[in-house]
């Protein structure tokens, strides 16, 4: 197993929710840090932040592609709350930054995990409670995955 992968991505990882959101900070210290944005944009960071590590998504841009589809399907934030990222110009910095051209090849690219996630959040027990993820940090990731039926791409 490679030991450079972080645990958080292991479908299998024994880890709290909390200790694989700082795994996750650890291993992404590029990363916007949210507690120097208002109130309402740290939440949804930290909401989202939550939903890389319970899902497994690295923070490539198609970790990012597969996030935003758990997101959407897999989660109670749904289309609506998704969306609610584009208000913020944080949000939107990010996507400028990446460009919309490469954004649209490695979404392609990736299309065929985009399929699988489709199928496995239509296969979950019940969609992530995307607002209240505090509730769960303390639980063990492998079992939050088996509770939702989670099956990292």
């Amino acid at each position: 197993m490679n030991s450079n992968v972080p645990q958080y991505t292991r479908i299998d990882s024994v880890q709290s929710l909390q200790e694989g959101i700082d795994e996750y900070y650890a291993c992404n210290a590029f990363l916007l840090d949210p507690t120097g944005l208002p109130p309402e944009v740290s939440t949804l960071f930290r909401q989202h932040d939550a939903g890389h590590v319970l899902f497994g998504c690295d923070t490539s841009l198609r970790g990012e592609t597969l996030i935003d589809t758990w997101t959407i399907l897999g989660t109670t934030a749904g289309l609506r709350g998704y969306l609610q990222y584009f208000r913020y110009p944080q949000v939107n910095q990010i996507f400028k930054a990446v460009g919309p051209w490469v954004i649209f090849v490695e979404s392609l690219k990736c299309s065929p995990d985009v399929a699988r996630v489709f199928w496995r959040s239509y296969r979950m027990n019940c969609r992530w409670p995307w607002s209240e993820y505090e509730l769960y940090l303390d639980r063990p990731l492998c079992d939050l995955r088996q509770q939702f039926n989670i099956r990292i791409v």
